[in-house]
């Protein structure tokens, strides 16, 4: 199903189904993947446990054990049923699972701490690993070893733009973005953004589809939307309450709306903001032009908007669609 992206729409949306795991597997939510066609999402948790769902269908399908090596940011690559993830326990290791058969199909090795953070690009079969052992690195699914090696400082944030030809690298403790053309690594970033030095524990980096905007999520109340081409800021985004800090990983409290016009981000209160930054005036203070509450009994964190339908899910301790009621 596809709508209009407009106000009337967006708070129009309602949490049509959430999803608890046993109170035995209860924890958090680190991570949320859609595949390419909006048709399934994976959900990574500090439980040691991944979780599939029918996203169109609104259905849990099953759940896939990693209790050995732990998982954690968990993406679908380009094959519906393949994803690859991030081990949290043994070894540092990014597997590539076949989520059908449940078998690995390869192991990326050479990182030496946590990696915190896996984006797939858009237009291939690469992607990017993000690490607590100061690098990041660029990965091709058919080989094991790294096609490239990026020195970073930690923590840090990593995000392709549309097209695939380019990545961001925040590092939140310096306050820089660097943006890096894919095919010409070792000349470093072409351009370093400057964030305002007030705006600190960002955790999330997102460039919006339309290549417009790069969006700076954190749990703290406060998101940025930068230019993506001169770095400038445009906006602030502003009226939510932020979540205490703890020791669990998250993929980010905002996201786009797959137009880039829109922005969605949680509240502790819980409910769900929804900004227009698409028709303001650059150089402003956004508030929220509306909320879209929460299922009761939920606090939701993450958040992530379907890429090819018309709906969203949140999550903490447990996992909610929300879309239109038809």
């Amino acid at each position: 199903m596809s709508i209009g992206i407009n106000k009337e729409n967006l708070l129009g949306f309602k949490g049509l189904k959430s999803f608890r795991v046993s109170e035995k597997e209860v924890s958090p939510v680190t991570s949320l993947s859609f595949d390419d066609h909006g048709q399934y999402l994976l959900a990574s948790a500090a439980s040691d446990n991944m979780h599939l769902y029918d996203s169109v269908g609104c259905r849990f399908l099953n759940s896939i054990a990693s209790k050995k090596y732990g998982c954690h940011a968990a993406r679908f690559t380009h094959a519906q049923s393949e994803c690859v993830y991030s081990s949290t326990m043994k070894s540092f290791d990014i597997r590539h699972l076949n989520l059908e058969t449940n078998q690995y199909l390869r192991y990326f090795m050479g990182h030496g701490a946590l990696v915190s953070d896996i984006q797939m690009s858009p237009i291939n079969d690469t992607f990017l690993s993000a690490s607590y052992d100061e690098s990041v690195r660029l990965w091709d699914l058919r080989v094991s070893k790294a096609q490239a090696i990026v020195p970073t400082v930690v923590p840090n944030c990593i995000a392709y733009d549309p097209s695939g030809l380019v990545f961001a690298l925040g590092n939140p403790e310096a306050g820089e973005i660097g943006l890096y053309n894919v095919k010409q690594l070792k000349g470093g970033p072409f351009l370093v953004i400057k964030v305002d030095p007030s705006f600190k524990q960002w955790n999330k980096l997102e460039f919006s589809n339309n290549g417009k905007y790069i969006l700076l999520g954190s749990s703290y109340g406060r998101q940025l939307i930068l230019d993506a081409f001169s770095g400038e800021q445009l906006f602030e985004l502003a009226g939510t309450k932020p979540f205490p800090l703890r020791e669990f990983m998250d993929s980010g409290s905002a996201c786009f709306t797959p137009d880039g016009q829109w922005t969605l981000g949680t509240d502790y209160d819980g409910k769900i903001a929804v900004w227009n930054h698409g028709e303001s005036i650059s150089g402003k203070t956004l508030k929220p032009v509306g909320y879209i509450p929460a299922p009761a009994d939920t606090c939701p964190r993450t958040i992530l908007f379907n890429p090819k339908y018309s709906m969203f899910v949140t999550a903490d301790e447990s996992v909610e669609f929300y879309a239109l009621e038809q």
